[in-house]
């Protein structure tokens, strides 16, 4: 039987993850406060990802299962940089999102996905 291939799932993971966090601040408004210019101009979270000490448990629980750790241990800057009890609000409400994305799992996020795909660089494209 062959393996699975753990890198495409992780890749998975962590681009779900990444959907996540930024949709939950993108939706609780946490641009209008956060410290990164591009982020209140865009009206959404679209920030850089860094290491987060406050995803260690995430990354321990993932090492034990045999993945590399690398697909949670991101979170968009103003929360990796956040106190303990910002996060904590952060993570009730991602777990909140996390539930409705269970219950209604036909609906969409237009404004993030829109917002996300205005980010990613062109590669295939003459530069007119």
């Amino acid at each position: 039987m062959p393996k699975p291939d753990l890198s495409e799932y992780e890749k998975r993971v962590s681009a779900d993850h990444e959907r996540q966090c930024r949709t939950t601040l993108t939706i609780h408004s946490a641009w209008r406060v956060c410290p990164i210019r591009k982020c209140r101009r865009d009206n959404a979270c679209s920030g850089e990802m860094l290491a987060s000490a406050h995803q260690e448990r995430k990354i321990r629980a993932q090492r034990e299962t045999g993945l590399s750790g690398n697909a949670c241990a991101k979170l968009p800057r103003c929360m990796a940089t956040a106190s303990a009890a910002a996060f904590e609000t952060f993570a009730e409400c991602l777990d909140d999102l996390q539930r409705d994305m269970i219950a209604y799992p036909d609906e969409d996020l237009p404004k993030f996905d829109r917002c996300l795909k205005g980010r990613q660089t062109r590669r295939d494209t003459a530069n007119p």
